[in-house]
């Protein structure tokens, strides 16, 4: 789907000076790559060693973060990868005789196919139960390489030669000091772009809450595949330069190897930067430098991995970070100037029509006497005969109608256990439907999933907000707006180098201001951590991700919940503009007179079955729903 014509304002257009800025900084970049990497080809041979070593595990860290801090998938394979591309790279050199460069490429695919594999593994097991089973890749890895022939055995192979330069560029150093800080660039640059891309946040969704993701139109499991499929191409690229380094041995990547991978990011800092970068450096480097006995320095690694984990899970930079962030927020807290009053005037209604009608069509806004709230016919969602069951036998909802006229607000009541989770969690696509139809605008979806039902505009709001809470309340916001941008995951890889990729960041970020602007919240708390923020804050910046997206259908779940009596009388006046710029809103509800007073018809569950559906003033009449539901 691509941008609507309202994104690409003039007034959202990047300053010059970001783009200078932005050019600026990988110009940094760059210029400490050639320093460091002149430093390095014209070092001695001794501390070559090292510095390539923990460069090496720099790349191995840094692919394993991407897929352990940004989906959560704590992989203990990347040792059995990492093999997989060095001892493939020797392989292909020493006994077929290929060129080291041919070699590349092949590794790298070769182990990113691997990946895939496992990745997939991670849509059936997750948690503790997918590491166990990366580490029993890596074990068997290590028995193939420990007994197969063309491996050497428990010997292992010696390296293959790297060229050195021609002679012409001899004043350049060691060659190999080059490909290997050419490789951490490219690893570094693509991760870096990743973690600066629309797609990020979308990582970080799929690890914390699956079912948000899914709601703004993310491919979850699409996208965790291919991410553990780049993730261990790195690990290939990594195996590829640690194959010239020396003989390379079974012992290099057992279950131990693959450990240690894991606590050099965990003690960098995972989710960082650059944490797994000097987690990496340390783990590698600190026992040459210190030299100790074996035991105590296993020891001590062990008392240092559980000190981190117990004190400052957050690693070494993390831990950075956070200081950081505690000086920038010293002396600036959201105060109440940052809410905006709810609208009383008339004038007030006017233009928070007029903003609302911005986001909500692709055409320049319409005098607010333009905008109608009668309400088109037909229905924009019609389910029919729905029945569910958890356990066989045992019916949750038994052939219920729920026909919602588009252009109109609808609420969903009934008693706990009536089953009004389960019915918006089928309408919208987190539970597969077992049997009836669901229709939306005409189109039959009952066979689509979550993601495939956001980008045909039916979004939704959740009982508990499921946001990312250690992402700001506008990147959350932004997130909202992920089925309207094309290509965010193709163009992760190189998004900062890409004028389109970073005006969009700033479309998403403006209308995602905007958006929270519009449910009443201010720039403060745009800019606080979701974890940082009050509940009720939390419940307005999920409305406002969900009214981002654009959607013909909004299902609210309990939007109420935690909220102020300002705060509802705001989100009152919300529903009601969004309703005159033609949205389907549903409201699943417990405060009765807030759906009486807001909702156009109501729908009464009880024990799974359909009570009534009518206006709200006959629903509130209806003799039976006052006994089943308002105990009356």
């Amino acid at each position: 789907m691509s941008a609507p014509a309202s994104v690409e304002t003039p007034l959202l257009v990047p300053p010059a000076h970001a783009s200078r800025s932005h050019a600026a900084l990988w110009g940094v970049v760059l210029l400490a790559y050639l320093a460091g990497t002149v430093t390095l080809a014209h070092s001695s041979s001794y501390q070559q060693g090292l510095l390539l070593v923990a460069a090496v595990y720099s790349i191995l860290a840094l692919s394993l973060d991407l897929v352990a801090g940004a989906t959560g998938l704590y992989s203990l394979g990347h040792a059995g990868l990492f093999a997989i591309g060095a001892y493939g790279t020797t392989i292909l050199s020493t006994h077929y005789g290929w060129n080291i460069f041919l070699a590349l490429p092949v590794a790298v695919v070769a182990v990113g196919l691997v990946g895939v594999v496992i990745g997939a593994l991670s849509l059936r097991v997750n948690g503790l139960y997918f590491a166990i089973t990366t580490l029993i890749f890596t074990i068997i890895v290590n028995v193939l390489l420990s007994d197969l022939t063309i491996t050497g055995g428990y010997q292992g192979l010696a390296s293959p030669t790297f060229p050195s330069f021609p002679h012409a560029l001899s004043f350049a150093g060691t060659a190999l000091a080059w490909a290997v800080g050419a490789a951490l660039l490219i690893t570094v640059t693509v991760i870096w772009s990743i973690r600066s891309s629309a797609l990020y946040p979308a990582l970080l969704a799929i690890r914390d809450s699956e079912p948000f993701a899914s709601s703004v139109g993310v491919r979850t499991s699409m996208t965790r595949v291919a991410i553990f499929s780049l993730s261990a191409a790195l690990a290939g690229l990594a195996g590829w330069t640690f194959s010239f380094l020396g003989f390379i041995t079974p012992g290099q990547f057992d279950a131990t190897a693959a450990v240690n991978i894991l606590v050099m990011v965990i003690l960098g800092g995972m989710n960082t930067r650059l944490g797994p970068i000097f987690g990496a450096i340390f783990i590698s480097l600190f026992p040459v430098v210190v030299s100790m006995n074996p035991l105590w320095q296993e020891i001590l690694f062990g008392s240092v991995f559980v000190f981190v984990i117990v004190f400052f899970p957050e690693g070494f930079v993390g831990v950075l970070a956070r200081a950081g962030r505690r000086l920038r927020n010293r002396g600036r807290s959201p105060s109440s100037n940052d809410r905006v009053i709810p609208p009383t005037a008339d004038a007030d209604a006017a233009e928070r029509a007029r903003k609302i009608a911005v986001l909500f069509t692709n055409s320049p806004p319409q005098p607010v006497m333009a905008v109608t709230s009668t309400a088109p016919s037909g229905a924009a969602l019609e389910a029919r005969e729905i029945s569910f069951s958890y356990v066989s036998g045992v019916k949750v909802l038994d052939s219920v109608d729920f026909v919602v006229p588009r252009g109109t607000i609808h609420g969903l009541i009934g008693p706990n256990g009536s089953g009004k989770s389960t019915l918006v969690n089928l309408l919208s696509g987190e539970l597969a439907s077992q049997h009836g139809s669901i229709s939306t605008n005409g189109q039959r979806v009952e066979h689509l999933r979550a993601w495939q039902r956001a980008e045909l505009g039916l979004m939704r709001t959740f009982q508990t907000a499921v946001m990312v809470r250690e992402l700001t309340a506008r990147d959350n916001v932004s997130l909202g707006l992920f089925s309207r941008f094309r290509r965010i995951g193709s163009r992760s890889l190189i998004w900062p180098l890409l004028p389109s990729a970073r005006r969009d960041s700033r479309n998403m970020a403006a209308i995602a201001a905007a958006s929270l602007r519009d449910v009443g919240l201010g720039e403060s708390w745009a800019r606080s951590r979701v974890a940082d923020v009050p509940h009720g804050i939390e419940q307005l910046t999920q409305l406002a991700a969900a009214c981002a997206g654009q959607p013909s259908i909004l299902i609210l779940d309990e939007p109420l919940a935690g909220l102020s009596a300002g705060e509802i009388d705001e989100v009152s006046a919300i529903l009601r503009q969004l309703k005159a710029t033609g949205v389907t809103i549903i409201v699943v509800e417990h405060q009765t007179r807030f759906v009486f007073e807001v909702c156009d018809n109501v729908t009464v569950l009880a024990a799974g079955e359909l009570v009534k559906t009518a206006s709200a003033a006959e629903v509130r009449a209806d003799d039976r729903v006052r006994e089943v539901y308002l105990g009356q």
